[in-house]
């Protein structure tokens, strides 16, 4: 019998790969963003009460850093309803055309008894 050794998965690893860029290019913008401003990841990560370390993964595309670090992260960047449109329903096109494909294809009207009527 053999020993097979299991290879434990970072979480970038468990991502599918869209999903992996897009946690890298969502880092990669919020650092573009913090070095437009001129601010030092010091400076930022003391306004969003994180360590440095935290904005560092945050902006290395780290998917286990929290929702809470991402807002506040676009909150000290002047961003915060950046992330408010993320997942918008209504720019959803693919639920909204499943919405519609659950509609009833005839409406009929309901029938109304002669002693339901009540004048």
């Amino acid at each position: 019998m053999g020993f097979y050794m299991i290879q434990k998965l970072t979480t970038q690893e468990k991502l599918a790969l869209p999903a992996r860029t897009a946690t890298t290019v969502l880092g990669e913008n919020i650092r573009i963003a913090r070095k437009r401003r001129g601010w030092t990841m010091a400076e930022m990560a003391m306004s969003m009460l994180v360590q440095r370390k935290t904005l560092s993964r945050l902006e290395a595309g780290d998917p286990s850093v929290g929702l809470s670090v991402l807002a506040s992260a676009l909150h000290a960047l002047g961003m915060s309803r950046d992330l408010q449109k993320v997942a918008d329903p209504s720019a959803d096109s693919v639920g909204k055309f499943s919405d519609k494909q659950r509609l009833p294809k005839r409406v009929r009207k309901k029938s109304t008894n002669k002693n339901e009527l009540d004048f």
